[in-house]
């Protein structure tokens, strides 16, 4: 590692090796930076996905559709969230970016039968076609470096199945992840771990190269591509932009912990934030082993199976449980009355038919157990009568085969899911009574996925912008690092790769421009 580049670039995922590998091609002498011993980042323990509306792949299969027509989406669903033009300038650029990537060896391909979230209700939503998937890349492919990707646990939800990687070819996120690495690899750019990046360098206003924590400074003369990730292990930010999450974890790789708002803010740079309850915060369990930095480690839990429910204190369901957006924006529902939360804390509430599957991957310690459901809700600490009526009434909804009071399991992406996931059969798979005893209750835990509420403001060149409106000089951002109010929130899986990919390509080329 020299001591002077035109480009440095924080962060190994996607948009990371994006931008490094979009300013290299066009000559640019690039540094990709990634703090911990392995690279990828949160792209690697995605599930690979990335939401492209009018993509090639999808036109070559028949399937008729526009960008404009995924930006009218975004607009039906955002709720006024995003800025139209950011959301046009990001869908109208993709095909653009895939030009170079797929030159560079990018092959994806349609999930084919995966509609978009809110199909059909929403205007301009697609029933298949804009979910894409890496094509499995062969080990082999990334020489040295395949051993030093970030395994994953994610299971493919393409028609191969299968998690993380073989010792011959990557899959999912790990696949991803992988395509943009060689292409950044490929293009000329060096990268460089266990490198942690802590300030910036600036001169009259630009940022001119970075400060590591061993002290030593690096040049970069065009300027800083901020790729760094969201702040899912940093609580104190955690709680100032999602709320008091008492029992919280994430999912995340170690390194993601928001060191891009403090290094940018210290430059006057416009931090933006959406209302949490529009941000991904999945719900899950401590499973009651360690992660990569020894505390415990986090799982979601997608409940999309038969034979369980999610309850709050009171014993009431509060939400369609299969759709986890649903999930999220109910528990930040407000009681103005008591200004309490009335849906936090939640509890998964099951019973030993899906105990055996083995599905509920959850520490031992957090599960409470009893013969009877009263029993169950009286050990859980939950209301026994609320209990019983909200099991009562939820087995009788599934002997009608229809769950009147949240339509659970009737969205056609729940159905997607809920048959990969081999939950259950009939036209309602989600759809299970809790019958059969001993019942099962395990407090919830809030689990993140790499996404925020807030990032860094950013033009639709990913160049960070001062609260003056203003550029930073020779500052880019670009992913879960910047503000999302292009997407207006967690709108789709696979935005957020979208969002890296072509905001790495844009922040690439406009410091060479």
């Amino acid at each position: 590692m020299d001591s002077e580049y035109d480009l440095i670039c924080v962060g190994s995922g996607i948009g990371g090796c994006a931008a490094a590998a979009a300013a290299a091609d066009a000559g640019a002498r690039t540094l990709v930076l990634e703090r911990t011993d392995v690279v990828g980042g949160v792209t690697a323990v995605s599930g690979g996905q990335i939401w492209i509306p009018g993509n090639r792949w999808a036109a070559a299969l028949g399937i008729a559709d526009t960008a404009e027509d995924g930006a009218r989406y975004i607009d039906a669903v955002a709720g006024g969230h995003n800025d139209p033009a950011r959301t046009r300038a990001l869908l109208g650029t993709a095909d653009e970016a895939l030009d170079l990537f797929t030159a560079r060896g990018l092959e994806l391909r349609v999930l084919r039968g995966l509609p978009d979230y809110y199909h059909p209700h929403a205007a301009h939503s697609t029933a298949e076609g804009r979910c894409l998937e890496p094509v499995p890349l062969p080990a082999d492919a990334l020489g040295g470096w395949a051993g030093r990707l970030r395994r994953t646990a994610v299971w493919s939800v393409g028609g191969d199945g299968g998690a993380g990687t073989s010792a011959a070819e990557l899959v999912t996120g790990q696949a991803l992840a992988g395509h943009f690495l060689r292409a950044a690899l490929g293009a000329g750019a060096q990268v460089t771990t266990g490198a942690r990046v802590t300030g910036l360098r600036s001169r009259d206003g630009a940022v001119t190269g970075v400060v590591l924590d061993d002290g030593r400074e690096i040049a970069a003369r065009l300027g800083v591509v901020l790729a760094t990730g969201a702040y899912d292990r940093n609580r104190e930010l955690v709680h100032r932009f999602e709320g008091v999450l008492d029992d919280h974890g994430t999912g995340s790789p170690p390194g993601i912990t928001g060191d891009h708002l403090g290094m940018a803010a210290a430059l006057g740079a416009s931090i933006r934030a959406l209302p949490a309850a529009r941000n991904t915060v999945q719900v899950g369990f401590p499973t009651g082993e360690p992660d990569e930095d020894g505390g415990p480690r986090y799982r979601t839990h997608w409940v999309v199976h038969p034979h369980e429910i999610i309850v709050n204190a009171q014993g009431a369901r509060f939400a369609d449980e299969s759709f986890y957006p649903a999930i999220n924006a109910a528990l930040h529902h407000l009681d103005g009355a008591s200004q309490r939360l009335p849906n936090w804390p939640a509890w998964l509430v099951y019973d030993h038919d899906l105990a055996e599957r083995g599905v509920v991957q959850v520490d031992p310690g957090r599960v409470v157990s009893a013969p009877s459901v009263e029993e169950l809700a009286r050990r859980a600490g939950i209301d026994a009568a609320g209990l019983a009526a909200t099991v009562a009434g939820y087995n009788a909804a599934c002997a009608r085969g229809r769950d009147d009071a949240f339509g659970r399991g009737e969205r056609p992406w729940t159905l997607w899911m809920s048959r990969l996931a081999g939950s259950g059969t009939g036209p309602n798979p989600t759809l299970g009574p809790i019958v059969r005893p001993p019942f099962h209750a395990a407090r919830l835990a809030r689990v993140q996925a790499g996404l925020g509420s807030a990032g860094l403001e950013v033009d639709t060149c990913a160049r960070v912008l001062r609260w003056s409106g203003e550029l930073i000089p020779g500052l880019w951002a670009v992913g879960n690092a910047t503000a999302r109010d292009d997407m207006g929130f967690s709108a789709q899986s696979g935005t957020s790769n979208l969002r890296g990919m072509v905001q790495g390509y844009r922040a690439g080329r406009s410091a060479t421009c």
